[in-house]
């Protein structure tokens, strides 16, 4: 489901969680204040400030709690790219050490892997799907590459071992960045989430104010925090997808430092 509402532009969901939910409530506590006048003189508000107060915490509690794990989510996925991108980098300058063909062979690889994962993965990614087959074929080709590498001194076997490490870097890191891709909040916080906002709501709108204009806007402004909060949430629930997505700008970077 939220995958499916990242379909839509990030302004419009801004639109639809900040300023339509609240008026859609707005609009049902108009409603109930004129259905049940008596709820305004407030003889119910000791027992409903209660457990508002109870609720509130809690809701809160959870709120803090999804928002902070989909923020520490996103921006783990920010550095994996960057660690990847690094890996890349190395593999690259630690070739200096082999034959002019086999050093021109890793750097037409490290080209390729930047171009395909900015072109096809990152596409790819965005639309859920875990990764792209031509660029796990890239990373064989490197493999192959660096097992075929002529090795006639010491140095150049001390270079063979750097390079095989940093491609086994390499591969775990685009394994870790891939994960992240359908990596978002579990359905079962999300059913938290709305059911705890629906409850906290409720019990706002049941709270009793003679002031219409003071009730409707202490509603409003809960609702519209909330609706911020959920607006976060969805914009950042998954880090590759939607307009708010870490971008493959580390290996656009490798890309044009590496061309020609």
């Amino acid at each position: 489901m939220a995958r499916s509402i990242l379909a839509l532009p990030t302004w419009l969901i801004g639109v639809l969680l900040v300023i339509v939910l609240p008026a859609v409530v707005l609009a049902i506590q108009w409603g109930i204040r004129r259905r049940w006048p008596s709820l305004a003189r407030g003889e119910h508000n000791e027992v409903v400030g209660f457990i508002i107060a109870v609720v509130g915490v809690i809701y809160a509690v959870l709120l803090a709690f999804v928002v902070i794990v989909t923020w520490e989510n996103f921006t783990s996925a920010e550095q994996v790219v960057g660690q990847e991108a690094s890996a890349l980098r190395s593999i690259y300058r630690e070739s200096v050490a082999f034959p002019g063909t086999t050093q021109d062979d890793l750097h037409d690889l490290v080209q390729e892997y930047a171009v395909d994962v900015t072109s096809l993965e990152w596409p790819a990614m965005a639309r859920g799907q875990q990764g792209d087959a031509r660029v796990g074929a890239i990373l064989d080709q490197f493999a192959a590459e660096i097992a075929h590498a002529p090795v006639t001194t010491p140095n150049q076997q001390e270079f063979v071992g750097a390079e095989t490490e940093w491609l086994s870097q390499l591969v775990s890191l685009r394994s870790q960045r891939l994960d992240y891709v359908r990596q978002g909040i579990p359905g079962v916080l999300w059913i938290a989430m709305i059911v705890g906002g629906v409850v906290t709501i409720a019990f706002a709108l049941m709270f009793g104010l003679e002031r219409a204009a003071l009730h409707l806007l202490m509603v409003g402004s809960l609702t519209a925090l909330i609706g911020v909060l959920f607006f976060v949430t969805v914009t950042i629930n998954y880090p590759f997808s939607g307009e708010v997505a870490v971008e493959p700008a580390s290996f656009e970077r490798v890309i044009s430092d590496f061309s020609g």
